[in-house]
């Protein structure tokens, strides 16, 4: 079996998700079987699309840990006009690469150190030293167990649904030899009963205005289609490091 067409519709979707315009065709797409690896060409840039899939996990963890759970990193990303992942807290580092791994259960659980080392040098490289901590919020609480090279943690449950949060939608990806740089639109929210109110950010100092919810949920494309131009903007910069993979270089708002 050929399989060859799915692995372009794959490539496609993750694309896509990334909001990577251009024309990309099927002859562009193959498969080095020897290291399974799966390139594609973009704009005459040769990438190869796990690296890609792997930028969109960081993407995704980053949402996790700032866009919605009511902590005092509610938004941290969003606070300051740039940040370079050098620059980031490393209490807060430790907390963007372990949250995606926590189980909500009430219960006490526990999470090997090296699993949590792993995830943050995906998302940071050596830009930042790794280095074990306690982690003490509302709704979690983890400590890291030196004889065992483990983190010991509680997740309380929490209803999600509805509460206050940011929301993202990216725009364009533009790539270099080097560079993957993402841009986002990203608004707040704030919800009332079938109704959403949407906010530049958490401070919500300024009201952008209303929109009703569709099957339960803020329809993103409709908010950034009738407030585009006045939402932040923000790029998100991935760089190849030494281990030939793409990590969180830089955030900063453009617009």
């Amino acid at each position: 079996m050929n399989k060859k067409p799915y692995i372009a519709v794959i490539i496609l979707l993750i694309l896509i998700s990334l909001g990577l315009g251009g024309y990309i065709a099927y002859e562009k797409v193959f498969m080095k079987s020897t290291n399974e690896e799966c390139k594609t060409v973009i704009d005459d840039v040769s990438i190869d699309i796990n690296k890609i899939y792997k930028v969109e996990d960081i993407l995704t963890r980053l949402d996790n840990a700032f866009n919605k759970e009511n902590n005092k990193y509610l938004g941290y990303i969003y606070n300051v006009k740039v940040i370079d992942s050098k620059d980031f807290d490393k209490g807060v580092a430790l907390y963007t690469s372990i949250y995606s791994d926590l189980i909500r259960s009430n219960t006490d659980n526990i999470i090997l150190s090296d699993r949590i080392k792993n995830r943050y040098e995906m998302i940071f490289g050596k830009a930042l030293d790794y280095t074990p901590s306690d982690i003490n919020l509302d709704n979690i609480n983890v400590t890291y167990d030196e004889s065992t090279k483990s983190y010991k943690y509680k997740a309380s449950i929490i209803n999600n649904d509805h509460s206050e949060e940011y929301l993202v939608k990216n725009t364009r990806t533009k790539l270099t030899d080097d560079l993957i740089v993402i841009t986002r639109k990203v608004f707040f929210v704030d919800y009332s009963g079938n109704n959403a109110t949407i906010y530049s950010d958490s401070k919500k100092s300024t009201k952008l205005g209303t929109v009703s919810l569709k099957n339960d949920e803020v329809n993103i494309d409709e908010v950034v289609g009738k407030y585009g131009s006045k939402l932040n903007t923000y790029d998100f910069t991935f760089k190849l490091g030494s281990s030939d993979e793409y990590n969180l270089y830089r955030i900063e708002r453009t617009k």
